[in-house]
């Protein structure tokens, strides 16, 4: 029967139809998800209402919990760093807190209980208008974290959180029920700190160890003490002594107080939580790549932060990517990787002077700011005056005036050779002094030298005593090197005055020498050419008195100390580095430094040794490989080892006399079976004994600092050259035909080549082997699996929490090594497939590898 066409279910129905159909197009056009864009947040957070019976005389505090270690469970009360992150809940532990009916009425909210990198931004949006809904009801609040990531979490919510009331943000460097340790402390401080009311207007704070910080400057400092909360140069805000609250120092928002501005622009009650755009970091380091730039813009990155080198400065292979990226829209903000300094405005459109942000603070500072404006000069305004201090005494007239160049002053330039060049110009002049001089390389928009002038009776004189520059009447000057042979560069300098003030800049495009050059004369466009020869010379050259003390240097890349005493004559020292070595050196593989043949003008040995130091290069070393200083016999037409001590990429050695010099790479000396490997970073690791047993079976070796440096990455080719040690594998195998076989290190193309041959390794699908990657977990299981060739299980499941975030391909293989016991989770039993693998993690697989295989 069809009851639709029964005359009384119809006369039923029909309204009822009517009705749903007008509240359906009341979904449609009210609901946000259909509205075209997402409507702001009106989220509400099951904040606790204060309670009926607390004190009135106390203050009330909420204690928002997120997790962390200080809410950790231990493996015993002695594991301290065995434990699972955000296992005990908040009512439970503010439970057991003594006396805390004493400093407030304290209640809790659950927002979350996991470790602090967990936590993805749209996660902090939340918490953020959690905390601000809590203070409507409350006086203060408590937001508990993993110390991994705080300080990030912490500027944040100092960025983003609304009312003036305490905000503190804690945790603790032990979980919970440990002895000694100190969560419990650092909880009960936190929430008498957030119930004085002395940190109100002063934005988020963070209070660990008893010492109280300010979000935007403190940082983690260390990966175990308790004490690891430092603010660098700018120290701490003050401290906690049982009943004591004393703050020494305060913060620029304090002065703001009570104004409409005291808040940041970064309302996020006006904005999605989408709209918050993907923002990174790139590290600098020594000829750093491009790689990183180039990838994270192509991925969609809104904005990039540099960490860079000393005050902010990056490579030109980084330079030049970062100059492309701007073109596609990408905003860069500069810091510092060296822990302090002030980044200066000064940069090219489309860079952004991080201020004394560190790179994590700068990036939370850079997302928010994209979230809430596209223009760059608003952005940029922003990293100069939110939680920046501007004061100017009353009394004192304001300098608006910027230094002046006297009428027809010109940029110069001269000593142009292939890497260097002199800039030079004339004194400007300013109503009060001009402070210094900046040069930048404004075709790559960065900062290249500052020249500061001294201080004569409260006024900026002329410039003096400063390294690279120099003053010849009125002319000053300043000394480029480290550049690119056969480039052209734009250089510009300008004149600023001690209020800020900028003078317009004085610019000259030169081209450097290059290499077929013979005059030494490089190209500009304002003079047609400039003649000079380069500032280092082709050789080194030069005379010593008899007996006199002296130390040289060339090129970077050999420094010599004569001491006092080590000749009876006048010495004169030559020196090159040999371009033609195939006559000397046999396997070139191994040389890791240039060939420099150093001679002298007599034949006798010196008085005293004398200290030669060699540069080489690190990346040719392989794992179980160490620098080593070799001289070359004439007589008997061979290399011999002299050894030397290892400083960073630097090696020094003492010798008595002079010939050629090379720096090899020898493999390290296998200790004795009976002897135990001993580091001075692995004592109480959780992998020392495996560390100590791969040591031994000649699989991996440490540094030559006498550290190993268990909790470093690997990358796939390190990784590799261990698996196949740990195998024994026969010098053998086929060759590989991988597209970047260029970039594998020499050291590793026979382990490549191996576990190529036995099917252990097959490269990606655009057949590269990418060497240099660091190994993910899913990559290192996937590849021990097939060298034991293991049946694959069931790919349904594989026992992990996080299952789901294993690859289809790779689960199969995964759940077969687990069930070996090969591998174990991570905290939580997460396997974390995509997370790389460190040095302590490879070695223990490795390990339970080989033990496996003996069953």
């Amino acid at each position: 029967m069809n009851y639709f066409y029964h005359p009384i279910l119809k006369r039923s129905l029909i309204p009822l139809l009517f009705l749903s159909l007008v509240l359906l197009i009341a979904v449609l056009f009210i609901h946000p998800s259909n509205a075209g864009a997402a409507e702001p947040s009106g989220t509400s957070f099951p904040i606790p209402p204060l309670s009926d019976s607390r004190d009135p005389q106390l203050p009330n505090v909420v204690v928002i919990a997120t997790g962390g270690t200080l809410a950790g469970k231990a493996k015993d009360a002695t594991s301290f760093q065995n434990y699972q992150a955000g296992t005990y809940l908040m009512s439970d532990l503010i439970n057991q807190l003594p006396n805390k009916n004493k400093i407030a009425n304290v209640n809790s909210y659950q927002f979350g209980n996991k470790g602090s990198g967990s936590y993805s931004m749209g996660d902090l949006y939340d918490l953020s208008l959690a905390v601000d809904q809590a203070l409507e009801v409350y006086d203060g609040v408590v937001v508990t974290t993993g110390t991994d990531t705080m300080e990030e979490i912490a500027y944040f919510l100092d960025l983003t959180v609304r009312s003036e009331k305490p905000v503190v943000v804690t945790g603790a460097m032990r979980p919970w029920d440990v002895i000694g340790t100190d969560g419990p402390a650092n909880l009960y401080n936190a929430i008498k700190l957030a119930g004085s009311g002395k940190t109100k207007s002063f934005g988020t704070v963070v209070m660990l160890n008893d010492i109280i910080q300010a979000a935007r400057e403190v940082t983690k400092t260390n990966a175990q003490r308790m004490d690891t909360f430092e603010t660098p140069i700018l120290g701490a805000l003050g401290y906690i002594d049982e009943t004591n609250i004393r703050i020494y120092r305060t913060t620029a928002k304090r002065f703001k107080a009570g104004r409409a501005d005291w808040a940041t622009p970064f309302d996020l009650k006006t904005i999605t939580k989408d709209k918050l755009p993907a923002v990174e970091i790139v590290y600098g380091y020594q000829d750093s790549s491009a790689g990183a730039i180039k990838g994270f813009a192509l991925e969609g990155a809104k904005g990039i932060v540099t960490a860079g080198t000393g005050a902010g400065g990056i490579s030109s292979k980084m330079s030049t990517a970062r100059s492309n990226a701007i073109k596609q829209g990408v905003i860069f903000v500069t810091t510092t990787r060296t822990g302090s300094g002030t980044m200066y405005p000064g940069g090219g459109n489309g860079i952004i002077a991080g201020d004394s942000l560190n790179p994590q603070h700068a990036r939370i500072m850079l997302l928010l700011s994209l979230a809430f404006s596209n223009d760059f000069n608003t952005i940029k305004n922003w990293f100069g005056t939110v939680g920046t201090q501007a004061i100017q005494l009353k009394t004192q007239a304001p300098d608006n005036e910027a230094p002046v160049w006297p009428q027809g002053s010109t940029l110069g330039a001269a000593n142009v050779g292939q890497n260097s060049l002199t800039l030079s110009w004339p004194e400007a002049k300013d109503n009060i002094g001009v402070k210094q001089y900046r040069i930048y390389d404004t075709g790559r928009g960065t900062v290249v030298g500052n020249v500061y002038a001294s201080v004569t009776n409260g006024v900026y004189a002329s410039v003096s005593n400063v390294v690279y520059s120099s003053v010849t009447g009125n002319v000053y000057s300043f000394n480029l090197s480290s550049l690119t042979e056969g480039t052209t560069y734009t250089f510009s300098v300008t004149a600023i005055d001690a209020a800020g003030n900028e003078s317009i800049g004085l610019s000259k495009t030169i081209q450097t020498n290059s290499p077929s050059s013979s005059s030494g004369s490089g190209s500009s466009s304002s003079s047609g050419s400039i003649s000079g020869s380069p500032s280092i010379p082709d050789k080194l050259d030069v005379t010593v008195p008899a007996g006199s003390k002296h130390s040289v240097s060339w090129k970077d890349a050999i420094w010599i100390t004569i001491p006092e005493g080590a000749t009876s004559q006048e010495l004169h020292l030559t020196g090159e580095a040999l371009k033609d070595v195939s006559g000397l050196v046999s396997d070139s593989s191994k040389l890791v430094s240039s060939v420099f043949e150093i001679l002298k003008n007599f034949m006798q040995n010196f008085n005293k040794p004398v200290s030669i130091s060699l540069l080489f290069d690190p990346a040719k070393l392989g794992p179980i490989q160490q620098p080593s200083v070799f001289y070359y016999d004439e007589t008997k037409k061979a290399w011999i080892e002299i050894g030397g001590t290892v400083s960073d990429n630097k090696i020094t050695v003492e010798v008595e006399h002079f010939t050629k010099f090379a720096v090899f790479a020898v493999d390290k000396p296998k200790s004795p079976e009976s002897t135990e490997a001993s580091f001075l970073d692995t004592a109480g690791h959780w992998a020392e004994q495996d560390i100590k047993k791969a040591v031994a079976q000649n699989i991996i070796s440490g540094y030559p600092d006498g550290t190993f440096k268990p909790n470093d990455p690997v990358t796939r080719a390190e990784f590799v050259v261990m698996l196949m040690n740990a195998l024994k594998a026969e010098k053998i195998g086929k060759t590989f035909d991988f597209t970047d076989k260029q970039q594998i290190p020499v050291w590793a193309e026979t382990a490549v080549s191996q576990a190529v041959d036995m099917g252990v390794i097959e490269g990606y699908e655009d057949q590269t082997f990418r060497p240099d990657n660091r190994i993910s977990r899913v990559e290192m299981v996937s590849m021990i699996s097939a060298a034991l060739r293991t049946a694959p299980a069931s790919p349904l499941a594989t026992g992990f929490a996080d299952d789901e975030d294993i690859p289809a391909w790779a689960k199969g293989d995964v759940e077969s090594v687990r069930l070996l016991g090969i591998i174990d989770g991570r905290s939580g039993n997460k396997f974390e497939p995509a997370n790389t693998a460190t040095r302590a993690e490879a070695v223990t697989v490795l390990i339970k590898m080989l033990q496996q295989a003996k069953k």
